[in-house]
């Protein structure tokens, strides 16, 4: 057997030892208690505190925060729904009375995920609200603040919003280990440097 088919083989034995721990990959789904979060009432802002530990050896490469069947009570123009990534929040729903203040009250107290407006309002139109926050590059902040255990989010709604329950979707991988990447880092340079060779 050639030099080049057994650095060729070995690259290939590196990266299926690394492909395995593809097997350690996990889905979760996370829902409030209420699941609506009390429908988002106008009068109120509210916090969702997630209590969990990711997996040993593994991190969140994906996440997807979704509001299902969300629509404002009525058509009107200023009817925004802030929503915030929080670090640290008080575990389970919780909210405060602002009697529909105005403005973002978890403004400057996490990443705003985004701001969302119904362009109808007064009746259902079966859309669910979706943010990814891998599309959004907050990955990495997700995992920063997951890293204690509690992370989670902050809803100010300017309107009431009826919706049919909110979910957190994530999903997770096996942390790359160093030497496993030098690894495949060497093998990869071998390879190449004896396929210049010949």
């Amino acid at each position: 057997m050639g030099d080049f088919a057994k650095s060729g083989k070995a690259l290939y034995a590196i990266a299926a030892a690394l492909a395995a721990g593809a097997a350690y990959a996990g889905d979760y789904s996370f829902m409030p208690d209420p699941k609506d979060m009390d429908g988002f009432d106008h009068h109120y802002y509210y916090s969702w505190g997630i209590q969990w530990n990711v997996p040993s050896g593994e991190q969140i490469t994906e996440a997807k925060l979704i509001i299902k069947n969300i629509w404002d009570w009525t058509e009107e123009d200023d009817d925004q729904l802030f929503v915030h990534l929080l670090d640290d929040p008080q575990p389970g729903v919780h909210s405060g009375f602002d009697d529909q203040g105005g403005g973002d009250y978890f403004n400057n107290q996490g990443p705003l995920i985004g701001v969302y407006s119904d362009p109808v309002g007064g009746h259902s139109r079966d859309y669910d609200l979706i943010y990814n926050l891998k599309d959004l590059g907050l990955i990495p902040t997700v995992n920063a603040y997951a890293s204690n255990g509690v992370f989670g989010f902050g809803f100010d709604p300017d309107c009431h919003y009826f919706n049919d329950g909110v979910e957190l979707q994530v999903h997770t991988e096996p942390v790359p280990e160093p030497a496993s990447l030098i690894g495949l880092g060497i093998a990869g340079l071998a390879l190449l440097r004896r396929k210049r060779s010949r």
